[in-house]
């Protein structure tokens, strides 16, 4: 084996692993010198540190590598989602955890790089073991992540996380093994060879089941969400952001690799009056059961943290309306949907642990005044939320108009009224969730807050304004500039997927 060149194809990662130890071992010198932990500010400089030469070694990887048997594959949708990745943590990385919430700085974040460690290594693989492994490399560290503050409240959240995940990874190990029984391969390309010699056995639509089931628990598609709303209320701001945004990404591209590299001849057919058996039609129920119970559900919370994780289950099932179409542009317009989806929810995590920091609360009622307390803030929160609700020119809408225009394309070329149904009701529950979204701006630009509660700008740490800024600028010219993105994902889709 030749293990330089298997190092360059992992640099990246063994860049964050090298960076996670280094911060661990200056965490336990800095303790056992001054009898302190390490400072947040200087474990935050590192692990951004780390993030970011990963990111550069991103550009010192072999060429596209990878045969269809081999554990690592550097397609161009691997080189693009380990970048968004890391671009994603490091975000998260910057957005500060509220005060006195982390005593161990140094192990949060080192435990912050292990979790991202295993999320890039699920981005470049089209092996069944392999993709468990690091799909759980990454799931362990987030439930320690989400129970790190030691409260009550965070303790419930890491014990529903972990069990919860415990179960959706038995249903997903247990579903590859059934696949692997069925293809005698661990590649997706040899399950596809074994699905186009006959048609297809019990096992393989029972793997496919339980894979989906498991699959779905990391996108928070209902009803496999139900950790979501205690784990984005209960863990510390810095973990939810890298759940919300950077884990449903790679799940995402797990879920787009698997069905339309591995069970594509299968897919069937979920359009209106010409539905045929296949995961098609499942997707397009769980699509129509996260759209309305996210987004009624989120109506009656009284917390933005909660309002945000319903908001995610929703977006959830608006990801599988494009995914349904099983076509190559309707599934480039979900992965790019997923990017914009999860800096507009990082970002309004960061105006949300900020007004939480200084209110003591997550209510609505908490924003109220936010924009004469820091107006910049406020407009930021504007662009989060109205980018979430996909209302032009931000990029939230373009990612929704060009995931649910590329769904009907897609399910039109039969003379069908195909996906209408689906994309139909996906507008409708998009104008329901215009309601709970302008809730908190009413009380940020409308309602007026006591006078004590006023706050000054310069009270936000430089890491803090990062994370708040940098995706709205991203939101912003991503809207205005959709092919800087779309047109990458795009070409990485057929290139890494195939024509359809």
């Amino acid at each position: 084996m030749n293990y330089s060149a298997l190092f360059m194809q992992l640099l990246p990662e063994a860049v964050l692993v090298i960076t996670a130890l280094v911060l661990l071992a200056a965490a336990v010198a800095v303790e056992s010198k001054c009898g302190k932990a390490i400072s947040s500010s200087a474990a935050i400089g590192i692990a951004a540190l780390g993030v970011v030469a990963a990111s550069l070694a991103l550009f010192f990887m072999p060429a596209p590598t990878g045969s269809v048997t081999s554990l690592i594959v550097l397609d161009p949708l691997a080189r693009i989602f380990k970048a968004v990745v890391l671009g994603l943590g490091l975000l998260a990385i910057f957005l500060p955890p509220a005060r006195r919430e982390i005593a161990q700085p140094g192990e949060f974040y080192a435990l912050m790089l292990f979790a991202l460690t295993g999320l890039l290594l699920t981005t470049g693989t089209n092996h069944l073991l392999f993709l468990f492994v690091a799909l759980e490399l990454a799931s362990l560290s987030l439930y320690l992540l989400a129970g790190f503050s030691r409260t009550a409240r965070a303790a419930e959240a890491s014990l529903k996380y972990f069990l919860f995940g415990g179960v959706s990874a038995a249903f997903l190990l247990f579903g590859l093994s059934l696949i692997y029984g069925f293809s005698h391969s661990a590649t997706l390309h040899g399950v596809a060879v074994a699905l186009a010699a006959g048609p297809p056995s019990p096992l393989a639509i029972a793997g496919l089941v339980m894979v989906v089931v498991g699959l779905g628990f990391k996108l928070a598609a209902a009803p496999f969400h139900y950790w979501a709303p205690d784990v984005y209320q209960g863990a510390p701001a810095t973990s939810v952001a890298l759940v919300a945004a950077a884990s449903k990404a790679v799940g995402l591209v797990v879920l787009v690799r698997f069905l339309m590299i591995g069970f594509h001849n299968v897919s069937g057919s979920a359009d209106w009056g010409g539905m045929l058996a296949g995961w098609s039609p499942w997707l397009a129920v769980l699509a129509a059961v996260s759209m309305v119970f996210g987004n009624v559900l989120a109506l009656a919370q009284t917390s933005v943290r909660r309002l945000l994780a319903y908001s995610a289950v929703a977006n959830t099932g608006y990801l599988m309306v494009a995914l349904s179409a099983n076509g190559v542009s309707a599934a480039g317009a979900a992965l790019f949907y997923v990017v914009v989806y999860g800096l507009a929810t990082l970002g309004a995590l960061a105006v949300t642990a900020a007004v939480e920091r200084d209110c003591g609360n997550d209510s609505p009622a908490a924003f109220a005044g936010l924009i004469h307390r820091s107006p910049w803030q406020a407009v930021a929160l504007l662009v989060f939320l109205t980018s979430l609700a996909g209302i032009p020119p931000l990029a939230g809408f373009v990612g929704k108009f060009a995931m649910f225009s590329a769904a009907m394309a897609e399910s039109t070329k039969s003379g069908t009224p195909g996906l209408t149904w689906l994309v139909g009701l996906a507008a409708i529950m998009s104008a329901i969730s215009l309601y709970y979204y302008l809730s908190v701006l009413k009380q940020a630009f409308v309602k007026e807050a006591p006078e004590a509660d006023a706050v000054a700008d310069s009270t936000a740490p430089l890491s803090h304004l990062l994370a708040i800024g940098l995706p709205a600028v991203a939101l912003v010219v991503l809207g205005l500039f959709p092919a800087l993105l779309l047109d990458p994902i795009a070409r990485a889709v057929v290139e890494s997927l195939g024509p359809r």
